[in-house]
């Protein structure tokens, strides 16, 4: 049976896709995530994006958000600073790729193009983007986000929302096969919650609270980067827990492809703030 309502326990922005996140203690709530996530991407000379499935070592690059800027981090190297106002050179503005979707994006300059290549150690110039002005990145999904739901540089839905039960699952089953453990942000959430059993949560429609509403629209499938350790930098040599998720929680179309959490849109509350402690009822 599953409860009227769960707990928020975690918030997690994720500015710069694919570095590492910033547990938060409340976070904005707008249309396209929560506020900064997924704000900034990086890309190859071609304007492809890159995240850790082609280095893993990504996730050694620490962000953090002060009033006005994004800090970049990593051990051994100086800080890089990314004010949130910067004047745009005309000629940064040019065409990147994420996935399927061409976005118009605003190139953040050398110096971040010269510490990303030199902490990421990739073989030809990185670039760090973000959005052009205006641009509205195109719907893949419509027939299950809806026609009116944009992202910025999310791989999908605007928030995902993962349930700490569903976390305790997938560590029990790695502990019997003498895996080491995983953290909820090997799956990079941005809404963690408590109160329901293992994978529940694939049986919510929606989260309500007062002042907003999350509708959960289908499953999260996983990739290798859920894998990699996020604080080494290198894959399971096992490729765990991808194949131990598929057991326990596979894709409803797919029983090899493993799934972990929802994929969420805001319904309602946009600019209102979520809180760790909030109670949410359950849509069913």
């Amino acid at each position: 049976m599953i409860p009227l309502s769960v707990k928020v326990t975690g918030l997690y922005v994720f500015p710069v896709k694919s570095l590492r996140g910033i547990p938060i203690d409340k976070g904005q709530l707008t249309l396209t995530g929560l506020k900064w996530d997924r704000y900034w991407m990086i890309v190859k000379p071609d304007g492809g994006f890159i995240t850790q499935r082609q280095f893993p070592q990504m996730v050694l690059i620490q962000t953090k958000l002060t009033d006005d800027s994004l800090i970049l981090s990593k051990v051994g190297m100086d800080d890089l600073v990314i004010p949130f106002i910067r004047q745009i050179d005309s000629n940064s503005n040019f065409t990147a790729k994420i996935w399927k979707d061409n976005c118009q994006v605003n190139d953040e300059g050398k110096a971040a193009s010269d510490w990303l290549t030199n902490a990421i150690g990739a073989p030809k110039p990185l670039r760090l983007v973000r959005m052009a002005n205006k641009h509205k990145r195109p719907q893949s999904r419509p027939s299950l986000l809806g026609d009116t739901t944009h992202t910025l540089f999310s791989d999908a839905a605007p928030y995902l929302v993962c349930n700490t039960a569903s976390l305790q699952a997938i560590n029990h089953s790695l502990k019997e096969n003498d895996i080491k453990p995983v953290t909820i942000e090997n799956f990079r959430p941005n809404i963690v919650i408590e109160g329901v059993n293992a994978f529940a949560e694939h049986q919510i429609k929606g989260l309500m609270h007062a002042n907003y509403k999350l509708k959960l629209c289908y499953p999260c499938q996983r990739c290798a980067i859920p894998t990699i350790d996020i604080l080494s930098g290198t894959r399971n040599a096992r490729q765990q827990p991808f194949s131990l998720l598929a057991e326990l929680n596979s894709m409803p179309d797919n029983e090899k492809a493993p799934a972990f959490g929802e994929n969420g849109i805001l319904e309602s509350g946009e600019n209102t703030s979520i809180r760790i402690g909030d109670q949410l009822i359950l849509e069913k």
